[in-house]
């Protein structure tokens, strides 16, 4: 029997903030018995997903915190960042200090008065993490998120990408002509492992103090970006830019 039906998954969905999720609520039905949540997923025209749709995946989508870790378990200071971001991050401890956790909120104290850098850990499936804005960026210097290294220097540990997709601000009405950035590659073949913020020496950048940005892999070795931001003034300045 069926565990659950449209209007009560889209019921679920929309209380979750996740309304973007409505199109898919049109086109899956979830079959299984004794109402348990492991059941599988069939899509419309009879393809069949295997597993579920993940709560860390709908948790990355509603910007939900809750089920993170509850306090804060890594905060980088604007030093750290700024190790990590010397020379492309060539240190082995500026690297791991500089390194989010995953499962958990981060805060990232950087305040942009020299380039910066952050690692994300490694990419394994289902990881959901969030960094939290702290430091007010007002200085052209760049920070870059860049996917997991390993203790040899300057070497990926796992091949790790940013998914094909695009990333941007998403709350507020920024107005910027370069606020958002289509990662490099194909679906097939994601090629930018480098997520690169510029703000503007300025008091309008669209990603200020409160801003918080969930980080999830929908796969190994692939991440997606959800840019919920707390703008500054106008929020007209600041540029995302990839690279590899």
């Amino acid at each position: 029997m069926a565990i659950g039906t449209r209007g009560g998954i889209q019921k679920a969905l929309l209380d979750t903030h996740a309304g973007n999720m409505n199109d898919l609520v049109d086109t899956i039905v979830t079959q299984g018995t004794d109402n348990d949540n492991a059941s599988p997923i069939s899509a419309s025209g009879g393809q069949h997903l295997s597993g579920q749709l993940s709560s860390n995946y709908m948790n990355f989508l509603s910007g939900y915190l809750g089920d993170l870790a509850s306090e804060v378990s890594k905060s980088i200071t604007d030093a750290v960042a700024d190790t990590g971001g010397a020379a492309g991050g060539t240190s082995v401890a500026g690297i791991g200090a500089a390194t989010l956790s995953g499962s958990t909120i981060n805060d990232l104290l950087f305040t942009a008065d020299a380039a910066g850098r952050v690692f994300l850990p490694t990419a394994t499936v289902d990881t959901h993490l969030a960094v939290q804005i702290t430091g007010d960026m007002d200085a052209a210097n760049a920070l870059t998120f860049q996917t997991s290294m390993s203790s040899a220097v300057g070497q990926d540990t796992n091949d790790a990408v940013f998914a094909k997709q695009v990333i941007g601000p998403e709350m507020g009405d920024c107005d910027g002509t370069a606020q958002t950035v289509v990662t490099a590659g194909l679906p097939s073949a994601p090629a930018s492992n480098r997520l690169i913020y510029t703000p503007a020496a300025a008091a309008t950048n669209f990603l200020s103090v409160g801003s918080i940005i969930h980080f999830y892999c929908p796969v190994d070795n692939q991440w997606l970006v959800k840019v919920r931001n707390v703008k500054e003034g106008a929020g007209s300045t600041g540029t995302f830019t990839v690279g590899a």
